[in-house]
């Protein structure tokens, strides 16, 4: 097995942390070290060498990455020129990866934003996923887990056929998909018990999904393909982002996985798991309710249940009687927003960009 950590994305819910400059994944949300460094870390549990890890990144941020990574070869790096949707950027990676391994190599695409509990277990189901993918190399897998909370922003999937059991382990068909449901919807999916959340991790044989990118995808298989071929000739970087850019901004549901005629999801009860996208979800993963999370200084006064990132070190923030807030705060900017309503700053950063503001981005 290898293993893809995707690295190439912007996290505009995480703003103003997360910025076009310096993405949430170069960042360091939940210890003391950033969210990819600990994907990293986490994807070594379930390989035997540093070089069966790939680590997929904007071409703006490869030097970031490779400090955050020194032990990776450079050769180890596929460099997305152009911010073009999951669909392009796993299709550039199976066209990387295709001119390099054999078909029958099985691969693992992970995000680099993940919150999981224990890297032993989680190393654990991806190993049983890729067995499982070894001898059914027809099958699109996808890792889930039991929902925990409402969230309408994740995808839920619904378990079929149990395909594959082991300890706390097992492998089941997708009976049916939801798509970012409704608040009602969603949580009569969780309260039916037959639904989990789709992760975004997907498990492929490198054969099979390079066949459903020609058949479902073929133009953009082409110029992925393509900028490939450029990018290992060492040809000028914007001639390759011209290829690249050839490709529609599809995510990886609607240009493949929706379309899949097998898809199996494997699940574990040894491990939580949430994606590291937005505030609420930071704060619901890091303190108790009705906790404050604090970072830098910060005196919350007769203040409960608020989410306080001071990033400024000669400056103090100082709440009062104030309850469920998002704060954070950055040298140029400043985010106040109920808990709730955190996830909307990407509306807010549309009005921004109308404004001409772009500095901020």
């Amino acid at each position: 097995m290898k293993i893809v950590i995707r690295a190439g994305g912007v996290g505009v819910r995480l703003w103003p942390l997360s910025r076009q400059a310096e993405p949430k994944q170069f960042h360091a949300l939940t210890g003391d070290l950033t969210m990819l460094r600990n994907t990293f870390d986490r994807s070594l549990v379930a390989v035997p060498k540093v070089t069966d890890i790939y680590i997929s990144v904007a071409s703006a941020h490869l030097d970031k990455a490779r400090t955050q990574v020194p032990e990776l070869p450079l050769s180890n790096f596929i460099v997305e020129t152009d911010v073009r949707n999951t669909g392009p950027a796993m299709c550039l990676e199976v066209a990387y990866l295709s001119s390099i391994l054999e078909a029958d190599e099985v691969i693992a695409s992970l995000p680099s934003d993940d919150y999981i509990s224990d890297n032993h277990f989680f190393a654990e189901l991806l190993k049983l996923s890729a067995e499982f993918i070894n001898k059914n190399p027809d099958y699109i897998l996808t890792p889930a887990v039991r929902p925990t909370y409402l969230d309408t922003g994740y995808s839920y999937m619904k378990i079929g056929e149990q395909l594959l059991a082991s300890g706390k382990e097992a492998i089941y068909n997708v009976a049916a998909v939801a798509e970012k449901p409704s608040r009602e919807y969603c949580q009569e999916l969780i309260d039916s018990g037959e639904y989990y959340c789709h992760t975004g991790m997907y498990l492929w044989r490198l054969g099979a999904i390079k066949d459903l990118f020609e058949q479902f995808q073929p133009a953009m298989f082409s110029a992925c393909s393509e900028a490939v071929s450029l990018m290992k000739s060492g040809t000028d970087l914007e001639l390759i982002k011209a290829s690249y850019q050839l490709t529609e901004k599809l995510s990886i549901e609607s240009a493949i996985t929706g379309q899949a005629p097998y898809l199996a999801m494997s699940v574990s009860s040894a491990f939580s798991w949430s994606d590291l996208g937005k505030w609420h979800i930071i704060k619901r993963i890091l303190s108790q309710v009705g906790e404050n999370l604090i970072k830098g200084r910060v005196l919350a006064h007769n203040s409960s249940d608020n989410l306080i990132y001071n990033t400024v070190e000669k400056k103090v923030i100082i709440t009062n009687d104030v309850k469920g807030l998002v704060i954070v705060d950055t040298p140029d900017a400043l985010y106040i927003s109920s808990a709730e309503a955190s996830a909307e700053v990407k509306q807010c950063l549309e009005e921004i960009k109308a404004k001409g503001w772009t500095e901020y981005l």
